[in-house]
């Protein structure tokens, strides 16, 4: 049983080996020693159905993974298990960087990170929207704060609180993406996306400074802000989401790929326009551009660029799969491509991380919508990682057809 579903192959779209790596009924903790989880049980802290993975980053021979406070009793929120350990089919997560950052009573610790992003430089970056009980009580235990951690040393090197004027009363921010130049880490920027409030925070690691931009693409389309998922039909109305980088372009700056999440439209916008502070050159509707229509059902919340290709991977939670688009054709529903999928292990694939050393994409999914609207069944297997091969995926992605338009490149 266990060799049948570790590293089981499915029977996907475009016939790509994606690969089980591992998977959880619910989820558990390696505690420290000092620590009795039947006294966190017994105490509310730690209520395991209530546990459930969200963000994924995958960085050497570490997975970390996210488990936000959607409810109350989340033991930790930032974890991470063994990308080298196969041998356990549902392993138990690390609390990272310590357990005592994590929990929910330690002062000034981590509340709650909805995904990490891992930079050039070896740092981990992760923004702490400070909310415990989420879908319940709603307890802003303490502020939204961005957190950077040397993964080298394993310690915070920075924890930055946002400003008033970066937020807006309904503020959320879950998803975020780095920018650094790996011969010069101090020129770093971090990317965030406030989906409720409809806005973009841009961090500055030199000037330690933040400031926020709006524009009319950070809305979510009501035309595709209602869901049918694990049975459950309901509305979101989810902004600018999904970001991702493509690699340097001829003036030295990157592109900014984003989306809605109650949306199918992809836009872009230079990485010189966001890291502008006067706010200048974001000023300038036109700095924004739309990029194209994924078509119907490709609403998701997670995107990420592999930069050799230029091919840009995103979540399909209506599909139970990830598709993909070669940057260098016009998006159109012809060039947004299913390329994997599965009605078991991707039901509701939540976050991506792409492995370079050995180019392959992970994918977490985790049925939110179960766990939002209803309760997880903890007899069966609710929480997946799995993985495929970027090689294999390139070759469906790169569409070689000379009647597909090529755009043009956006700086000439």
């Amino acid at each position: 049983m266990r060799i049948l579903l570790l590293f089981a192959s499915l029977a996907l779209a475009n016939c790509h080996e994606v690969k089980t790596v591992y998977s959880w009924s619910n989820v558990e903790y390696n505690f420290p020693v000092t620590v009795n989880p039947d006294t966190l049980t017994s105490d509310g802290e730690y209520i395991p159905e209530n546990n459930v993975p969200l963000g994924m980053e995958v960085w050497e021979d570490k997975i970390f993974i996210t488990v936000p406070r959607w409810k109350n009793g989340v033991a930790s929120n930032l974890n991470y298990i063994s990308k080298n350990d196969t041998s356990v089919e549902s392993p138990k997560l690390t609390p990272y960087p310590s357990w005592e950052i994590n929990y929910i009573n330690t002062p000034n610790g981590i509340v709650s990170i909805f995904r990490v992003k891992v930079d050039s430089c070896d740092r981990l970056w992760g923004v702490d929207t400070g909310i415990d009980d989420i879908l319940g009580t709603t307890r802003q235990v303490r502020p939204v704060r961005i957190f950077v951690i040397d993964l080298k040393t394993d310690k915070i090197l920075r924890i930055y609180p946002l400003k008033s004027t970066d937020q807006v009363s309904n503020s959320f921010f879950a998803d975020s993406v780095v920018d650094a130049d790996p011969d010069n880490c101090e020129n770093s920027h971090l990317y965030i996306s406030d989906l409720s409030g409809y806005g973009l925070v841009v961090y500055s690691w030199a000037k330690n400074d933040s400031w926020r931009i709006s524009h009319n693409f950070f809305h979510f389309d009501p035309l595709h802000g209602n869901f049918n998922i694990s049975g459950f039909n309901f509305q979101w109305q989810d902004g600018i989401f999904g970001m991702s980088l493509s690699a340097p372009q001829s003036d030295g700056y990157k592109t900014l790929y984003f989306h809605a999440m109650a949306g199918v439209t992809e836009f872009s916008v230079s990485t010189e326009v966001l890291q502008d502070s006067t706010l200048k050159k974001s000023s300038s509707y036109d700095a924004f551009r739309v990029e194209g229509d994924k078509g119907p059902l490709t609403q998701g919340p997670t995107s990420v660029i592999d930069a050799g290709t230029g091919i840009n991977y995103f979540t399909q939670v209506s599909k139970n799969g990830i598709a993909c688009w070669d940057t260098s054709l016009e998006l159109n529903p012809n060039t947004f491509i299913l390329a994997a999928q599965d009605n078991t292990t991707m039901i509701f694939p939540n976050d991506l991380s792409i492995d370079r050393p050995t180019n392959t994409l992970y994918v977490l999914s985790d049925n939110l919508p179960q766990h939002i609207f209803s309760h997880m069944d903890t007899k069966k297997h609710n929480f997946f990682v799995t993985a495929v091969n970027l090689d294999s995926l390139t070759q469906t992605c790169k569409k070689q057809d000379l009647k597909l338009k090529r755009r043009l490149p956006h700086i000439l």
